[in-house]
Parts: C-alpha cells; sequence; structure tokens
C-alpha cells in the first residue's frame, strides 16, 4: 500500500536530522512553538508564508516538503498522484521532485476567492519565478506595483524584489508557478551527504 504524503514527518524528519528543537525552529522563522507542533501532527497545514518561512530558516527549497521519491533523469507524474497541501484557501501541489542539476520547482496553485500567499507577508528568494494564469484572475504584487493576470497571461521576475500573489475576485483561480534557483548541481554534497538526503536540497 502506498503511504500517504506527510509534510508533518517530513518537517519533523528534517528538524530531528538538524537535531533542532521545535522552540528553536519556531524562533529561527518566526513563529510560534505550537505552530511548529501542530503541523508536525498534521493538525493543520501551513499557510504559503509559513512554507517558505519554515523551507528559509531550514535552509532548503521550498520543493522538499512535497518530494516523495529518489531522483531520477525523467520525471513523469500522472494526474491526481502529485503530493498537496490544502490550507486557508490555497491549494499547492508539487510537480516536479529534483532531478540531478535541476535548477526550476514547479508548483500547480489554486486559490478560492479572497486567498493568497500569506496576508500582506511578502517573500524574497534569489532566482527568477514564472507565472502563468490558467484560470480565473490573480493579482502578484512586486516591490510595490500590483500586476492582473487573467487566463492565458504570463509573468516572468527578478525573485529579489519582494512579491506576494492574491486572489481578490469571487471565483477560483488557477496557475502554475515555476520557481528557479541558479547553480542547483548537487552531486559533491549527494556523495558526501548520501545518508542526509534533505542536505541535496538546501538551497
Amino acid at each position: 500500500m502506498e503511504k500517504l504524503f506527510s509534510l508533518g514527518e517530513r518537517l519533523q524528519q528534517l528538524r530531528a536530522e538538524r537535531n533542532i528543537s521545535q522552540r528553536d525552529l519556531a524562533r529561527m522563522a518566526g513563529l510560534s512553538p505550537n505552530s511548529i507542533s501542530l503541523i508536525e501532527r498534521n493538525e493543520t497545514s501551513p499557510s504559503v508564508a509559513t512554507l517558505q518561512s519554515l523551507a528559509s530558516a531550514l535552509n532548503v527549497r521550498m520543493s522538499y516538503f512535497f518530494e516523495q521519491e529518489t531522483p531520477s533523469s525523467v520525471l513523469h507524474i500522472k494526474s491526481g498522484s502529485r503530493p498537496k497541501i490544502d490550507s486557508e484557501g490555497v491549494i499547492i501541489e508539487g510537480m516536479g521532485k529534483t532531478l540531478p542539476n535541476q535548477e526550476l520547482e514547479p508548483f500547480s496553485i489554486t486559490l478560492e476567492p479572497k486567498a493568497g500567499s500569506g496576508g500582506e507577508r511578502q517573500v524574497v528568494h534569489t532566482g527568477h519565478e514564472f507565472v502563468y494564469c490558467l484560470q480565473g484572475k490573480i493579482e502578484y504584487v512586486i516591490d510595490g506595483k500590483v500586476y492582473l493576470l487573467e487566463t492565458g497571461d504570463v509573468l516572468i521576475f527578478e525573485a529579489m524584489l519582494p512579491h506576494l500573489w492574491r486572489n481578490p475576485f469571487d471565483v477560483e483561480a488557477k496557475f502554475i508557478l515555476v520557481l528557479q534557483t541558479p547553480n542547483a548541481s548537487r552531486e559533491p554534497v549527494q556523495r558526501h551527504f548520501s545518508s542526509h538526503p534533505s542536505v541535496n536540497h538546501i538551497g
């Protein structure tokens, strides 16, 4: 029987591997210890902003929390088999596990009306971001400027600019989000730390 995807278990394993307490992780990520405990027990799903904070605090890519299998040279992900997080009107689906030297991390995002990436909290990271609106309309706020994306629209920008995304409208929206991180080669790390798989995802 296939094992169910568990973000809480992923977080707990990574924290244990790094020998970090829940309280220390909470301080590093700007969250409460209770929030970390609830996430690890799968009693709550983190928002996108919370997930980004956890990834930054643990120095891993956000896709680490979604990846389930050993990396290969070809990814063929069947519909309905993607790991998924559903929280506060936002559904995040991981669309690609790490390939050797992979710089792209694709996600499928579904936003219910009035949902977004986590209030007005903006994120900043290295590389670039690619967005393709599949359905409905979304707003991206980048460095203080609002960009409206409608079905079929594309947005590409430097991810060092502060940004957030939201659906302030009355209909569901869907989009593809691709995060690009430069210099993603991990071969030396993989060879040195084969017993610590999370190190492969350090950004």
